[in-house]
């Protein structure tokens, strides 16, 4: 057991510093009283071995067929008609700057 810093374990890892903050499935410790994130070198390589992502947990949960025909579009959703010269008013607005010579 070799407790890692921050930045050991990101070069360890090949990742960012910010993403061993981010990635709660990356085994971690703290010392009571302390804001320092502590990795432990054995157990990044296990971590290492059994997979960086869980696909499982990232993919949509499977849905059976009954419960896709609850879900299932009756028919084409309506879009109230608008031209485009109203949806997209360009000729008429002035461009925004915060310099006003550029108004």
């Amino acid at each position: 057991m070799r407790p890692l810093n921050l930045q050991e374990a990101a070069q360890f890892l090949r990742m960012s510093r910010s993403s061993l903050y981010q990635r709660k499935d990356i085994p971690r410790y703290r010392r009571p009283g302390s804001r320092a994130l502590l990795f432990d070198q054995d157990e990044l390589e296990m971590w290492l071995k059994t997979g960086r992502v869980e696909f499982e947990s990232v993919a949509a949960p499977a849905v059976s067929p009954s419960q896709s025909a609850l879900h299932s579009n009756t028919g084409p959703i309506s879009v109230p008609n608008i031209s485009a010269s109203d949806a997209l008013d360009i000729q008429n607005a002035g461009v925004y700057h915060r310099n006003p010579l550029y108004r």
